[in-house]
């Protein structure tokens, strides 16, 4: 469920007694310095540099109870960075491949907003043996090259980082930079912050981000590179599958301004052998997956910025909805408080996907617009859907937000009954956060490049949760409930959705997760012989989950339960409920354990029975065994066994399987400055194996990956 922005705000609540002043941001000069990067170097090697320290815990409500401190500098073509971190918890740094496994280890990071609150942003974070990861808002897919180093020591460990400036967009030293410095102690949770205040909800909010300035001599405006990515990929293949085949194609970058950018795609080849999106588990709604496409997840930030609390999923802009595209332009970039962008997406038969997106974030980010328009043109079909929305938040504890949406085309039958009304807003703090919304979400209003859970619907919905956090003497590290209530109308026969959820959640300093949860959920469905509705339970909601190993990251009320992640949980959850015509009874069991420094062995068994009063059980199990070796900091290989037998639960809302369905699949990624590899057996993105081997480059030249 979507929230607000006060809905990811922190668990603990901070004092003003303790905290800076909304207006008193601290501010460092960056000298110009190079120092070296070898994080086993005494750190006096560092004083010229920049210092900070990192003395406050956003999630806590207490000053850091473990001393950080870091430092940065610039040569005029990066940024140097280093973090000294003591630490009396055992170390975490099980992750040895970049980009592989973010939030299972202790980190640092940097975030920077090179213009302010008004450009994009960038986070570089890295773990104590030197593995990174980093994000922009300028792309969901940012893989530039960089460099980060680390070293344990009794008590602690150092990080250091080497970030080139050519791989961000808007640097200069005219203006002052958006900066803030973070620590994750995975351990406890604990995320330590240089700059704060009383009010803060999220330790990489720009609002309560400090400021830097950058030495005049050094560094001069950042010029973007055009970036061309060519890709080749061959593929053997059986006869019974289409035989074997070859492609290429390319996608291509050029910078307008040095924060807008024109895109375009030419024959894209969209295998997806980079991820692995299959489920099992009962749904009545259909499967939702990620993109993963690079001329859609260059501007995906752009789009759908509408804030929904407590609210089903809708989404005008669905771009796995799109058939893949022969040939695609796009123009995207920012521009002060302004983000815009439009793409044109042609594929066969004289289809055309366009979507045009213009965003709105005043200066004090406490107010957001949007306009979005989505359109499907083919010589039968057409269909167009215009959304717009407003959003305030205080940027201490209340939101509110306001949607409207209208949809026309072939398939919208009766025009005033395609039309979004959506209307919310909430209360949080760090301990405590409150959301509701009404909603009216017309029977037409079904956009063909959208992802729309339930048209026809109006009512509400309720979201609370609550937590309570122990001293670190005590065993338990937090003891959360939470609550969602929603009631749906249809358009003529009542009641059209209604559902109701309770949790508790108890979380131990030994990592240990106990989750016990109860409700029900009902769905009024459409039958075909009499045209009118049935309202069916669809209800998982009773049941419990326990894990051993679960991450901790007690950080949010708002999208409760508020654990972590960890490179080797065991998990164990059952769920129960009346489901369609009889009862569903779901087991889930996952382990993973590490096999050596750099491997992992993961077992899954999810099994499903369905039982009826007077007719045969629905009964399907899925059986998964899978090995990861992180070969280097870019590359690793991934083997995979897996295998769905039976019957799935009805109703269903996709990825069916009905008698046996297997999959075994061999995956190897590399990852260079200006290159990418792939080698692959099956098809880790479908539950029936298909007899393929497929070897997949990708060239860049210019600019990197993502930038």
């Amino acid at each position: 469920m979507k929230r607000s922005a006060a809905a990811f705000a922190c668990i603990f609540a901070l004092t003003a007694e303790s905290a800076q002043a909304l207006s008193g941001y601290p501010h460092i000069a960056v000298p110009a310095f190079t120092p070296p990067t070898d994080p086993t170097a005494a750190a006096a090697a560092w004083e010229k540099a920049a210092g900070v320290k990192l003395g406050w815990n956003v999630l806590a409500e207490r000053p850091a109870s473990e001393a950080t401190s870091a430092a940065i500098s610039t040569d005029g073509k990066a940024l140097f960075v280093r973090f000294d971190a003591q630490q009396r918890e055992a170390i975490a740094a099980a992750q040895h491949t970049n980009n592989i496994g973010q939030g299972n280890d202790d980190a640092v990071w940097i975030d920077l907003w090179p213009n302010g609150t008004s450009g994009y942003y960038y986070q570089f974070q890295a773990t104590p043996n030197g593995t990174h990861y980093q994000t922009s808002s300028e792309n969901t897919s940012y893989t530039p090259s960089w460099e980060s180093f680390g070293a344990t020591h009794e008590g602690g460990y150092t990080v250091t980082m080497s970030i080139p400036l050519d791989i961000m967009r808007g640097v200069s030293a005219s203006h002052p930079w958006k900066v803030q410095f973070v620590r994750y102690v995975h351990a406890t949770g604990e995320q330590l912050v240089w700059s704060y205040d009383a009010s803060q909800n999220n330790p990489d909010d720009v609002a309560r981000a400090g400021t830097m300035t950058m030495p005049l001599i050094n560094v001069r405006p950042s010029r973007p590179k055009p970036r061309l990515a060519t890709y080749a990929l061959v593929e053997a293949a059986s006869h019974t599958i289409g035989g074997s085949t070859s492609r290429v194609g390319a996608d291509l970058s050029i910078p307008i301004t040095p924060t807008a950018a024109f895109v375009a795609t030419f024959h894209p080849d969209y295998s997806n052998v980079e991820l692995d999106q299959q489920s099992i588990s009962p749904t009545v709604y259909a499967r939702y997956y990620s993109e993963v496409r690079p001329f859609f997840t260059q501007g995906a930030n752009f789009y759908g910025q509408f804030n929904c609390d407590a609210c089903p999923n809708i989404q005008e802009l669905y771009t796995p909805a799109i058939p893949t595209p022969r040939e695609g332009y796009a123009v995207e970039g920012k521009q002060g408080p302004f983000s815009f962008a439009t793409f044109d997406a042609l594929g066969d038969q004289g289809r055309s996907d366009i979507a045009s997106a213009m965003n709105y974030t005043s200066p004090d980010q406490r107010w957001n617009a949007s306009v979005q328009r989505v359109s499907v043109n083919t010589d039968a079909f057409v269909d167009d859907v215009t959304t717009t929305g407003i959003a305030y938040y205080d940027l201490k504890h209340l939101s509110a937000y306001f949607n409207y949406g209208s949809d026309s085309g072939t398939n919208v039958l009766v025009p005033d009954q395609a039309q979004r009304y959506d209307f919310g807003g909430g209360w949080a703090n760090q301990t405590f956060g409150l959301f509701g919304s009404v909603r009216k979400l017309g029977e037409y209003y079904n956009p063909a490049d959208g992802f729309i859970s339930h048209p026809g619907i109006a009512g509400y919905a309720l979201y609370s949760a609550k937590i309570w956090t122990f001293a670190p003497s005590s065993a338990l590290a937090a003891v959360g409930i939470a609550g969602f209530v929603d009631r749906y109308q249809g358009p003529t026969q009542g009641i059209a959705q209604s559902d109701n959820s309770l949790q508790l959640d108890i979380l131990t300093k030994s990592a240990l997760d106990l989750q016990l949860f109860t409700g029900s959920n009902y769905w009024r469905f459409n039958d075909p012989s009499t045209g009118l509705g049935i309202l069916t339970p669809v209800s998982q909601n009773a049941g419990f989950s326990f894990t051993y190993h679960s991450g901790l990251q007690t950080n949010n009320p708002g999208n409760f339960p508020y654990h972590g992640t960890s490179s080797t949980p065991t998990t164990l959850t059952y769920n129960t409920g009346r489901y369609g015509n009889g009862r569903l009874d779901t087991w889930f069991r996952s382990s993973t354990m590490r096999v050596g420094n750099r491997g992992a062995l993961t077992v899954v068994l999810d099994d499903t029975a369905q039982w009826f009063p007077h007719a045969m059980a629905n009964i399907q199990w899925f059986e998964n065994v899978s090995y990861a070796y992180q070969i280097s900091s870019n590359s690793s290989l991934g083997l995979g066994v897996r295998r769905v037998i039976g019957t799935p639960p009805n109703p269903n809302g996709g990825g069916d399987c009905i008698g046996t369905c297997s999959n075994i699949t061999v995956a190897y990624h590399l990852l260079t400055r200006h290159a990418e590899f792939y080698l692959a057996y099956g098809n880790p993105n479908a539950l029936i194996t298909v007899p393929q081997e497929i070897f997949k480059v990708i060239f860049y030249a210019g600019a990197e990956k993502g930038t």
